[in-house]
């Protein structure tokens, strides 16, 4: 992958999915408790633009009504018969277990409820090590792609946590296109303080990467969110490293901070892209928010079935 350009756009990683689809076939798409109208349009539209096939997982009836409110015809799709949220979680996974679905989506079920059935020690579908959440972000003010974690899973990382976190981060991007990205620990000082732990992790993250615990990117910290992604602000506070004002990737003390500056920007930012997926278990999984719009959902499909193809060569 080296020399290659990372992607900057939404459209540039519907086109990376689009050619892996047409040498290998179209992904296909778990969709758990799939009578939810949003998700299915979601799935629809990935699969019109030829990206997905879309699984249904769920009650027949409830999906058949949920679709013809949505105005879709899912005639062609295979359904696999559930009754409630429960059990549409455990067979959405147990279809992974069988190879028959390459990545998973949450339909109309808490949050909760799949992650039961995706971390059973007997029959998930976790990859040994610490799963967590990549947000990807796009503003016309910034003009390419921002990666982010964890906003949704991790709730308080602890210094080994956010390695871990690192790690399953720069394997997915790695795989959406990105060949050595660069990776800013941020908070609200860009200088080490001992009554900030967190900036004594970013510190301490940035040597790790240094001495090869992590790799596969640049990893330095503490930054402030400015000076991570603006290099007139990093130059304005005299910050030096080679990746001050170029990060690719940012991570988070916790998940408040996390969790809130996403929707900040979702809800804030007129013309704003973005997704989510679970990355760390045995296929990536899109955990849609209940207030997540139809473009966030095809967006997670669209970098889920990416890093699931690439996961497989």
């Amino acid at each position: 992958m080296a020399g290659t350009q990372p992607p900057r756009s939404f459209d540039e990683l519907r086109a990376k999915a689009l050619e892996y689809g047409t040498k290998r076939g179209r992904a296909r798409l778990g969709l758990a408790a799939a009578w939810d109208e949003c998700a299915l349009e979601a799935a629809h539209d990935a699969w019109k633009l030829e990206l997905v096939d879309p699984v249904l997982v769920g009650n027949p009836d409830l999906i058949q009504t949920a679709a013809e409110n949505a105005g879709l015809d899912i005639s062609s799709w295979r359904i696999v018969k559930a009754d409630g949220p429960v059990e549409s979680a455990r067979k959405a996974v147990e279809l992974v277990r069988q190879g028959e679905v390459d990545f998973l989506m949450k339909g109309k079920m808490n949050t909760a409820v799949l992650m039961r059935a995706v971390l059973d020690k007997e029959t998930g579908i976790r990859a040994g090590g610490l799963m967590s959440h990549i947000a990807i972000v796009w503003t016309p003010t910034f003009g390419r792609l921002l990666c982010m974690s964890d906003g949704g899973i991790v709730l308080a990382p602890t210094l080994q946590e956010k390695a871990d976190i690192i790690r399953n981060a720069v394997d997915a991007m790695h795989k959406l296109g990105w060949d050595c990205p660069n990776v800013a620990v941020v908070g609200a000082l860009e200088l080490v303080n001992p009554k900030m732990p967190h900036t004594i992790d970013a510190a301490a993250l940035a040597k790790m990467n240094d001495r090869g615990q992590i790799t596969g990117c640049i990893v330095d910290g503490p930054f402030g969110f400015d000076n991570a992604i603006s290099e007139e602000a990093a130059r304005t506070k005299g910050i030096k490293s080679p990746i001050a004002g170029k990060a690719d990737f940012v991570t988070f003390a916790d998940i408040d901070v996390g969790n809130v500056f996403y929707k900040a920007l979702y809800f804030m930012t007129e013309g704003v892209q973005n997704a989510g997926v679970l990355i760390g278990s045995k296929v990536p999984i899109v955990l849609p928010s209940r207030a997540d719009g139809l473009d966030t959902k095809r967006n997670s499909i669209i970098v889920a079935a990416v890093i699931g193809y690439a996961s497989t060569e």
